[in-house]
């Protein structure tokens, strides 16, 4: 099958084979018909070398597909089921992460993607106990931005973002675009996303979707603009000066989530704005079980839409849709080895 491959440690070492195993089904697995990945940063820091693999490995976690084989001990799971997958598979179970339940945490998990083969192929072989089925309604297109619309839903718990409250996101990446459709649809009062110039599109975008924008050129000027005004502020960079801004411009007992992951062991962080103004700051990884089931249902209820976040590729043009990528030329790229007519189908 075709397959895009990272064959070896180091920069690059990524090609797409055409003659790559198909995996074999087994006990408590099922064999998935890819119709879409979508490219997580980790893609392409997989690609750089700058994130943990385990080469030979298939690239790509942030799938869909339709289930074509079913393996022994699978439950109810049956031949052409739409599924998703949560990104835990081979946590430990023993942990104390694991034995508390969050097997999201899990320090030795080993996901599709980087620890064992994931979707950037034309099939994958999935654990049963992980699956969740798209409900009938979502397209191919929009259930490819469950996982990462998975991981705002569980941020969001974590601050228990109330109706009616003011919220500012940092960041117009794909975390930060969610999030702000997350919290205007869950019913904020005031939802700004902030940006630099350079995503000057991702802010259009927004504002298209009715999302209030912010321009921001420096964060000084920001830092006196949004001062002391939201209930819960939100970074999706993982920069320190990011996270400043969410400090200073929360109120009094505000609360600030970090969704992002900094590219540098240590950042620069504003603590006298937090503790003089009694800050709660929550940092948020990965997502949570029932965060799946509640991101589907709620593209299901026509309330969001996260397909209008995505460009689609073929996984022959892979190289084209990493690069746009990195050249930030689109928001969430996803590839399809199907005519991209499969990605619109809703059952």
């Amino acid at each position: 099958m075709k397959a895009l491959v990272k064959s070896a440690k180091g920069p690059g070492h990524v090609q797409l084979k055409s003659d790559h195993p198909k995996p074999q089904v087994k006990p408590n697995w099922v064999l998935i018909e890819v119709a879409a990945c979508g490219i997580c940063g980790t893609d392409i820091h997989i690609l750089e070398d700058n994130h943990k693999n385990w080469p030979p490995v298939v690239l790509g976690h942030e799938y869909t597909g339709r289930i074509v084989e079913v393996g022994i001990d699978c439950g109810e799971w049956a031949v052409g089921d739409r599924v998703v997958c949560e990104q835990h598979t081979l946590a430990c179970m023993t942990c104390d992460a694991c034995r508390r339940g969050a097997i999201h945490l899990c320090p030795i998990k080993r996901s599709p993607g980087w620890g064992i083969d994931g979707a950037f192929a034309e099939f994958v072989l999935l654990p049963a106990n992980l699956l969740h089925k798209v409900p009938d309604g979502v397209t191919y297109k929009m259930a490819t931005v469950t996982e990462p619309t998975a991981i705002c839903v569980t941020g969001l718990d974590r601050v228990s973002l109330q109706i009616g409250e003011r919220v500012l996101v940092v960041g117009p990446g794909p975390i930060g675009l969610i999030s702000a459709m997350l919290a205007q649809a869950a019913g904020a009062s005031e939802v700004l996303l902030a940006g630099r110039p350079s995503s000057h599109a991702r802010l259009k975008l927004a504002e298209a979707l009715g999302i209030k924008t912010y321009l921001l050129e420096d964060f000084m000027t920001a830092s006196t603009d949004l001062a002391d005004r939201f209930d819960l502020t939100i970074d999706s960079t993982g920069a320190g000066d990011a996270l400043s801004l969410c400090a200073t411009s929360a109120r009094r007992l505000g609360r600030i989530l970090e969704l992002g992951l900094a590219n540098t062991p240590a950042v620069n962080f504003a603590i006298n704005a937090a503790t003089t103004k009694s800050l709660t700051i929550y940092t948020s990884l990965s997502s949570e079980y029932s965060s799946w089931d509640r991101a589907l249902a709620f593209m299901a209820s026509g309330k969001f839409n996260p397909a209008v976040l995505t460009s689609i590729y073929s996984l022959d043009d892979w190289e084209s849709a990493f690069k746009d990528v990195e050249n930030r030329k689109v928001i969430k790229a996803v590839i399809t080895p199907q005519p991209f007519s499969v990605l619109d189908q809703e059952k």
